[in-house]
């Protein structure tokens, strides 16, 4: 039996070795010997989690990080083609490579999946990659078919999930196939009515080519570009663009295809409504999740300007409620198509209040999304004044980059914030308290967001499985409070929020 082991181990050593790699091999002999030990301990173990999987692991036990490809880093400045920084609407010199580079530092962060902005190629200004003239090539700004491969694999080493932005409602207008196959595309005409479902589905968003999936070329075309990223690249999944512009039925056929190709295939689609119900229509489609703008939404507008924590509380429970699988959405506080949290907050405390609204993300059931730049909280404006370069060296200074890495190790301890039921305790206009629960895991959380009063009340746990006695700690502050009579008295400052769990298991 104990030489079995030594086999099981021994295996395991040189798998670890094997998904190391040569190359990497090579780039940590140039270190010291302390540190080349210290990297390949930490890589060799994150290999043997991937090569022997890690407590089954869905979607909803990652976090995720947002980036702007062109904004984020040039790491790569021989693509920098027409670029110029100066220009709020033009190419800033952003690349793949330059993800590469970052890696680690999005990974030390506690990041564990990143989304991409699409990276096909793209003509004119188009930087953000969202009016596709070849979806089966890179566009030269970014790097190449081969460098979002070595991202896909670089990611996949340091235990990171990738998911691509994959467009099928439309074209750029300086595609091909607009000339080439107009009778791909529904008659050009914009949308006045947004009530109108087919006017929706049909009319051409900011006047982009609308691809008409009714026609099985069109669907087999985008069937066989995704696939080819699919299967090119080994990416984890999509982010899909625009959802509700596409009949649920393509989406079905669309999903239950890719799954065919991959069977734990996962995409998380862009449906912008503030109606679960209307979630719930493609999520019932067959998308495994969707973008939760209804609590999303509604959370910019408690932490940011002083809305009703009821607002919130019922949007939550109406969200539960209406969607098929409310844990497979995405919630955020920001992304490129607003402004940022801190600009809309800036007329009072943005810091704080930018702290406890990332308090909420993190505790709350939908999957995190940080977009880039929040960790530095960057100022914006509507686009394209969202998407400012990543300034780079200012992360050293900033007070949010160690409270974002204690949300994500909280997040990580915790499985009761990535799977527990959730159960509120207190809400009032100011005040929101919740619990989660998973498998004895019990987290408490209390949100003050009240600009000048300290939260002092009592907050009922008993239903939560904790017994007078039992004491539990802050994860944020290191408070302790004990329940006595099924309550807890915790004491949570303006503009604050607190995370409780038992005390020990920080």
């Amino acid at each position: 039996m104990k030489k079995a082991r030594w086999w099981v181990l021994i295996l395991a050593v040189v798998l670890a070795v094997a998904a190391v790699g040569a190359p990497r091999w090579a780039e940590l002999a140039r270190g010291t010997r302390e540190a080349r030990w210290a990297e390949w301990a930490r890589e060799a173990a994150q290999a043997l989690v991937r090569a022997f999987g890690r407590e089954d692991r869905t979607w909803p036990d990652e976090r995720i990080y947002f980036i702007m490809i062109d904004r984020f880093r040039n790491g790569n400045p021989e693509n920098d083609y027409d670029v110029n920084p100066a220009d709020p609407r033009g190419w800033h010199g952003g690349d793949i490579d330059g993800i590469i580079e970052k890696l680690d530092y999005i990974r030390d962060l506690g990041f564990t999946a990143i989304w991409i902005t699409p990276h096909v190629k793209n003509a004119g200004r188009d930087y953000h990659g969202y009016g596709a003239v070849d979806f089966f090539e890179t566009d030269p700004h970014f790097g190449t078919n081969e460098t979002v491969k070595r991202l896909v694999r670089e990611a996949h080493r340091r235990g990171i999930k990738v998911l691509f932005d994959i467009v099928v409602n439309h074209t750029g207008p300086r595609h091909p196939l607009v000339q080439e196959r107009p009778d791909w595309f529904h008659p050009r005409r914009p949308i006045r009515n947004w009530g109108n479902p087919v006017e929706v589905q049909e009319g051409w968003l900011f006047d982009l080519p609308d691809f008409d999936q009714s026609r099985p070329e069109v669907r087999e075309y985008i069937l066989s570009y995704s696939r080819f990223w699919l299967e090119e690249t080994g990416a984890d999944g999509f982010r899909l663009d625009t959802v509700k512009h596409v009949p649920p039925e393509f989406w079905t056929w669309y999903i239950g295809e890719l799954k065919k190709v991959r069977p734990d295939f996962w995409a998380i689609g862009e449906v912008w409504s503030e109606a679960p119900w209307e979630l719930a229509i493609y999520q019932e489609a067959g998308v495994p999740a969707v973008l939760n703008f209804p609590v999303s939404l509604t959370a910019r507008k408690v932490f940011a300007a002083d809305g009703s924590m009821e607002e919130l509380a019922r949007t939550i429970a109406s969200v539960m409620m209406q969607l098929p699988d409310p844990q497979q959405t995405g919630a955020f506080i920001d992304n490129h198509d607003m402004e940022r949290f801190v600009t809309l907050a800036e007329w009072d405390r943005p810091l704080e209040r930018l702290r406890l609204a990332l308090t909420f993300l993190f505790t709350q059931p939908s999957i995190p999304i940080v977009y880039y730049g929040t960790e530095l909280a960057m100022p914006g404006g509507p686009d394209p004044y969202n998407r400012d370069d990543f300034p780079w060296g200012q992360e050293e200074q900033s007070e949010l980059v160690p409270f974002i890495r204690d949300l994500n190790a909280l997040r990580e301890r915790h499985p009761a914030l990535r799977r527990g039921t959730f159960q509120d305790l207190l809400v009032d206009r100011w005040h929101y308290a919740y619990g989660r629960v998973y498998e004895g895991d019990v987290a408490v959380v209390v949100l003050n967001n009240h600009g000048q009063e300290a939260f002092a009340e009592p907050v009922p746990v008993a239903d939560l499985g904790l017994a007078d006695g039992t004491v539990l700690e802050d994860w944020l502050s290191g408070q302790r409070v004990t329940v006595t009579g099924g309550v807890i008295r915790p004491e949570v400052a303006p503009k604050t929020g607190a995370v409780f769990v038992r005390a020990g298991r920080r």
